[in-house]
């Protein structure tokens, strides 16, 4: 495949992943702070969803469009690229093992104990907290795909 397109392909998946995320930490914050819990519990359905359905569609060709752009014209080797592939396996576990699971936990503590849910406030606040560490590793990510250090 043409390295242009998927270079276009890698950026448009980053974009979605990575805006995404973002805009959930904001819509996260602001809905905790509001006084209307159940606008938190809905919030935390329509992440599962959209975890599920836009995430993981844009992360896994995000991955597959960087393979084919290095197979061409880098190598894995490379420590920007090596780095980069190992901060992206990271966030794809953390949001198939911990994220996605504990999503699902925090709806059903919400539909079964009500929007106010001491547990699912105390669990939705520990995903929001490894939510922005995984922000973190994006910005990392990032900058080594810009600054690409050592090539």
């Amino acid at each position: 495949m043409d390295y242009q397109l998927l270079l276009y392909v890698h950026i448009i998946s980053a974009v979605i992943w990575v805006g995404g995320a973002v805009t959930i930490q904001l819509l996260a914050v602001l809905v905790s702070r509001s006084d209307e819990p159940e606008g938190l519990a809905r919030l935390v359905r329509n992440f599962e969803w959209i975890g599920l359905r836009v995430f993981t569609p844009a992360g896994v060709l995000l991955f597959l469009a960087g393979a084919g752009m290095t197979f061409q014209l880098w190598s894995f080797s490379q420590p920007w690229i090596a780095i980069s592939v190992a901060l992206w396996l990271l966030s794809a576990l953390a949001g198939a093992l911990y994220l996605g699971p504990r999503a699902k936990r925090v709806s059903q503590l919400f539909e079964t104990e009500g929007p106010g849910s001491t547990d699912g406030r105390a669990l939705l606040d520990r995903l929001f907290l490894v939510s922005r560490l995984e922000l973190v590793s994006f910005a990392i990510i990032i900058a080594l795909m810009v600054f690409k250090p050592g090539s």
